[in-house]
């Protein structure tokens, strides 16, 4: 329950059934990806998965089917083509930081950026 035409259903579904694809398992709701790693095929595998020319898992800071999950359904529930999970709000500001400065720009905010 991924796709656009999920919208046509009340944000209670939404929140708890998209983004959920059940495994071979058939578990009731989606299982929860501890590894830090994934098994790849051989070396040539693992490269072409961390360097993004194939789809699939490789290291869980870099990609994980818990945290795809969550994002599908973030996604849906705030009608948005995609969503970005981060491990802490300061890795969100960096990341938002890194997309949008290019060398040379100014910053200007307060003296308490994080806490008081």
């Amino acid at each position: 329950m991924s796709q656009p035409d999920d919208l046509a259903y009340q944000l209670d579904t939404l929140a708890i059934r998209t983004g959920h694809n059940r495994t071979f398992e058939s578990e009731h709701s989606e299982p929860i990806f501890l590894t830090s790693s994934f098994v790849c095929e051989n070396a040539a595998d693992a490269a072409a998965k961390f360097s993004g020319e194939i789809e699939g898992n490789t290291y869980s800071r870099y990609t994980n089917p818990t945290v795809q999950a969550f994002e599908k359904r973030l996604a849906v529930l705030d009608g948005a083509e995609r969503a970005v999970a981060t491990s802490s709000g300061m890795a969100a500001v960096h990341a938002v930081t890194l997309a949008y400065l290019k060398a040379g720009d100014h910053v200007v905010c307060s003296r308490a950026v994080f806490g008081s």
